[in-house]
């Protein structure tokens, strides 16, 4: 009879191969990083305020904004001066026109008033804006039309 000699079996050496593994991970993270959005696109559906303070025009300094045919919403005055489409822009001319505005002592707060298909990031951008120039005793109201 012969006998053939048998392969050792190899034992765990006790580390894995992890390079598979990081593979996977590295993927994902591209898949994830592609598919991302960097800023909010949505907009938010508001609801219907059931009580508040009333909001007298005519102690506001009021802008009033819309959606823009690009990214950045068209922001003008109950007069109509709009404000440039540039928001770095725009951001600096609502801060002079509130500031300006603020000068009147009948001038209590600012009012930002707004359509319902405005990106909720430019009513922001817009909030800080204004909050920039206001002082401790003024206020910001921002009131959605719908």
């Amino acid at each position: 009879m012969l006998r053939t000699k048998k392969a050792k079996k190899k034992g765990f050496d006790g580390e894995f191969d992890i390079t598979p593994m990081i593979d996977v991970v590295l993927l994902l993270l591209i898949f994830f990083m592609v598919s991302a959005r960097m800023a909010p696109q949505n907009t938010a559906k508001l609801p219907k305020a059931k009580n508040g303070d009333i909001a007298a025009m005519h102690d506001a300094v009021v802008l009033v904004v819309k959606a823009g045919t690009g990214e950045v919403a068209s922001v003008s005055t109950p007069a109509g001066k709009r404000f440039s489409t540039d928001a770095e822009t725009q951001s600096g001319e609502i801060a002079e026109y509130v500031e300006s505005s603020l000068q009147d002592p009948r001038k209590k707060y600012v009012l930002i008033q707004g359509e319902p298909r405005v990106l909720t990031s430019e009513i922001v951008r817009i909030q800080i804006a204004v909050g920039s120039v206001l002082t401790p005793e003024k206020e910001i109201m921002i009131a959605v039309e719908h």
